[in-house]
């Protein structure tokens, strides 16, 4: 973001979860968030119009489920898998310049880091033109692309927009077992920033919300014990009515809500929190903060959000039994 890191992000560009029912998982990201299933899915395509199958929307030949919240081929996939094998899959971040994926391959190797280019095959999966594949200390997947693929807009089957574009599709949650390797790991070798942070208790177990655009945070690091994987994902819509019948909807399908409708006092986004088809939770959410070069970090303390966000406190954050 500064100039001064040898490649720069732009922000969250895809996310892929493992989940037993794919379908399910469409169902709740369309009826409920707003999501829409890929127009067409990733990987080799047939000869020919494809004919229209309802039931099979954005569901490819393997089962996976591919959900788009703008132009991009899709920012969402779901990945069939056994049951108890839930989680998460990997993470997309989008590189700013065509050029840089080179930079980032070099640099990252001289930081000590394994990584590789994605083969032809993966980069198809991904609907990108270009990969870089690596880990970061807690063992979670990073993927770094240019050149995603772009089709149509959305439909509009429900009253919502996602904020995306030049910040990304949204913000994730980590949780990590050890904060300081993670951090180091994230501003050190892939050049994020940290925007601020909170402790809940010793041995580092706190949140730290970093960026890599604008958006207040495209990441969020948790240490609350052991775990690791996604504590929850977030998508902005650019309303508050967005998030209001998104609410609605979340209501009358019966999806638990983890958290009600509250403004986050750090990047005062307005918001709530459901559960989500694996375990981990979905915050629809408008209004975030975006910060400059100039922002200066810094440490919250005490507890509570501005308004709201009933139940969302340092003991629910920790992952279910």
């Amino acid at each position: 973001m500064d100039g001064s890191h040898p490649f720069s992000l732009g922000g969250l560009g895809y996310v892929g979860v493992r989940a037993p029912d794919p379908v399910g998982w469409r169902d709740f990201a369309t009826g409920v968030c707003g999501l829409e299933p890929a127009l067409m899915p990733p990987g080799p395509r047939q000869a020919g119009i494809p004919l229209p199958r309802p039931d099979a929307e954005g569901v490819a030949e393997d089962g996976t489920v591919y959900l788009k919240m703008d132009r991009r081929q899709w920012r969402f996939a779901v990945h069939p898998c056994a049951e108890g094998e839930q989680g998460l899959a990997y993470l997309g971040f989008e590189l700013t310049r065509d050029d840089a994926l080179a930079a980032a391959l070099e640099s990252i190797a001289k930081a000590g880091v394994a990584v590789r280019e994605g083969t032809e095959e993966e980069c198809a999966a991904r609907s990108v033109g270009s990969l870089a594949i690596l880990e970061d200390p807690a063992g979670h997947r990073l993927e770094l692309f240019v050149r995603p693929i772009v089709d149509q807009p959305m439909r509009g089957d429900q009253p919502i927009e996602f904020l995306t574009g030049d910040l990304g599709m949204g913000h994730v949650v980590l949780y990590v077992a050890d904060i300081e390797p993670a951090l180091a790991f994230y501003r050190d070798v892939l050049g994020f920033r940290r925007t601020d942070y909170m402790n809940f208790g010793p041995n580092g177990m706190g949140i730290h919300f970093l960026r890599c655009t604008r958006r207040h945070h495209s990441l969020a690091l948790l240490q609350v014990g052991p775990p690791q994987g996604l504590q929850h994902v977030m998508f902005e819509a650019t309303s508050l009515d967005g998030v209001g019948m998104a609410l609605d909807r979340a209501l009358a399908a019966g999806v638990p809500i983890s958290s009600n409708l509250g403004r986050h006092r750090n990047d005062k986004t307005v918001s709530f929190y459901m559960k989500g088809p694996s375990g981990f939770d979905v915050e629809v959410g408008w209004d975030g903060i975006l910060v400059g070069d100039d922002w200066v970090e810094h440490e919250f303390a005490g507890g509570g959000d501005d308004w709201g966000h009933h139940g969302l406190d340092a003991e629910s954050l920790k992952p279910s039994d």
